[in-house]
């Protein structure tokens, strides 16, 4: 009697090899699967006896993880199906025996096509799912080595060298290195602070995606603290500008809480500092809160507080402030620079300057 040699499972619909059945992050079920190079999407029944729920994961695969799609599709119109017979999953094969191995051979494969126009719309939605979820297991990999409880002098070491993606590495791996970032916002080396509160706002783009409820807290917790009489405010409105600023409209209504801290004289150069960065990214948050209290500000306040109003007017093209040039110190002052994270030295009167040519453009 000659014996059969078992095959690789084909795509009954190009008739090509189909790689081993994997867990795709679409599914619906711990049933695994696989998509063809045809856009041919296939689940595995290896018992034999879940047709029913193994066609309705394919399905839902099919649709990019449109469940209200799949269940509304007609058959034959909208899509193909084919059942493969006699699938061995053990050894991806078919081995085209009842018995092989000792084993009684029950599986099937699903085999689902969408109709060229569903099978265009699906593909990139398919593909984003399984691109996201392949760089989301990449990350948790990648970070396994980074799981470590962090010592307040290490981060403040990895802050002095500007090593910012590697502690956000170690805050992803283990949240609780946070609290030890946190700290550093009240160090008394100001640039310290200043670069710990734009870690801050790395951290909170990342954490958002995962748990935007933590990075209210957050916040909270932030303004909670630098409104507190017994504490200084050090980096903490800071840190607050720095995660409106990195989550684009997600917390911009905290943009008014700042506004509020203009009133005490203590707090006027980090909030403004928190402002100016918010206003380079999200002009419009900034627009949206009560921005000219600045106005009244200018004429009276310091040098480094009129630079930062002038930063902010400029973010906005804000043509309120060409009024108060009488008001300008001619003074030279050192501003904190976030992209080489070091101090530099400017003018008032360049940067007012600067300030002009916005509207002798217009």
């Amino acid at each position: 009697m000659k014996l059969k040699i078992p095959k690789t499972p084909q795509c009954p619909f190009c008739e090509k090899p189909i790689s081993r059945p994997t867990f795709l992050p679409i599914g619906l079920s711990d049933y695994e699967a696989g998509i063809c190079d045809c856009g041919a999407v296939y689940v595995v029944d290896e018992t034999g006896f879940s047709r029913g729920a193994v066609f309705l994961e394919a399905l839902f695969i099919a649709c990019g993880g449109d469940l209200e799609l799949a269940l509304n599709l007609i058959p034959e119109e909208d899509y193909q199906e084919i059942w493969l017979e006699n699938y061995d999953p053990i050894t991806h094969t078919i081995p085209g025996e009842p018995l092989y191995e000792g084993r009684k051979i029950k599986g099937a494969l699903c085999f689902i096509k969408l109709a060229e126009d569903l099978e265009e719309l699906k593909a990139k939605e398919r593909e984003k799912s399984l691109v996201k979820e392949e760089k989301k297991r990449f990350e948790e990999e990648n970070l396994r080595k980074y799981k470590k409880r962090l010592l307040r002098k290490e981060v403040e070491e990895l802050l002095a060298e500007n090593r910012f993606s590697e502690l956000l590495a170690y805050v992803l791996a283990e949240p609780l290195n946070l609290n030890v970032v946190q700290k550093v916002l009240y160090h008394p080396e100001e640039s310290l602070r200043k670069k710990g509160a734009y870690l801050i706002g790395q951290i909170a783009k990342h954490l958002y995606q995962r748990d935007p409820h933590r990075v209210l807290d957050l916040i909270k917790r932030l303004l909670y603290a630098s409104a507190d009489s017994a504490a200084s405010p050090w980096g903490a409105l800071e840190a607050v500008g720095e995660i409106i600023r990195e989550t684009e409209n997600s917390y911009s209504t905290f943009v008014k809480n700042l506004f509020g801290f203009l009133k005490f004289p203590e707090y006027e150069i980090s909030t403004l500092y928190a402002l100016m960065r918010i206003a380079e990214k999200n002009p419009e948050a900034i627009k949206k809160a009560p921005y000219l209290r600045l106005l009244n500000i200018f004429p009276k306040t310091e040098a480094l507080s009129q630079a930062l109003i002038l930063k902010i007017f400029i973010s906005l093209k804000g043509i309120e402030l060409l009024s108060y040039k009488t008001s300008l110190k001619k003074k030279t002052l050192s501003l904190f620079n976030y992209e080489t994270f070091a101090y530099q030295e400017l003018s008032l009167e360049n940067l007012w300057n600067q300030y002009e040519q916005i509207f002798k453009k217009e």
